[in-house]
């Protein structure tokens, strides 16, 4: 008996859903490290905030020219290590959108080998149903004509 094509198909389209799964995992993986760079830099941000109101309240009460001196440079630091947070976060949302593109094709390609092989088992099972009234009509036709040859 020959393989239908719907069952042709179904190693194709089990590589087509896995390489859907890799390309899933790689975008689930970036996101969540997008994710992780801004609880980073909003981190960063709240620490820069807090220790520049620390400056603020200090120089109020009066500070020396060292303490005013380490002060501006940490928080110069801290604007350093934002902004380059930032332009890391730019990095890695391109990467996330070039891998959300890489899975969206990945899973257009399962998608048109899962219509294909719905459609060619709607075809088989049309196939089928038609065969099986056929060989159904075959037999009352027989058991009609078995009876009238017995009269």
């Amino acid at each position: 008996m020959t393989v239908k094509r719907s069952e042709r198909f179904k190693p194709i389209h089990n590589l087509a859903q896995k390489s859907e799964d890799v390309a899933a995992q790689t975008l689930g993986k970036i996101q969540r490290e997008l994710s992780e760079h801004h609880e980073k830099l909003s981190e960063l941000m709240k620490y820069y905030q807090d220790y520049q109101s620390r400056f603020n309240e200090q120089a109020k009460r009066g500070m020396g020219i060292i303490q005013v001196q380490s002060y501006q440079k940490f928080i110069s630091q801290l604007e350093i290590a934002i902004n380059q947070q930032k332009e890391h976060i730019i990095r890695v949302t391109e990467a996330c959108d070039s891998k959300r593109v890489d899975w969206t094709v990945e899973r257009q390609k399962t998608q048109v080998l899962e219509k294909v092989m719905n459609r060619y088992e709607k075809q088989e099972q049309q196939i089928s149903n038609r065969q099986e009234q056929r060989r159904n009509d075959e037999f009352v036709t027989n058991q009609f004509w078995h009876k009238e040859k017995q009269k």
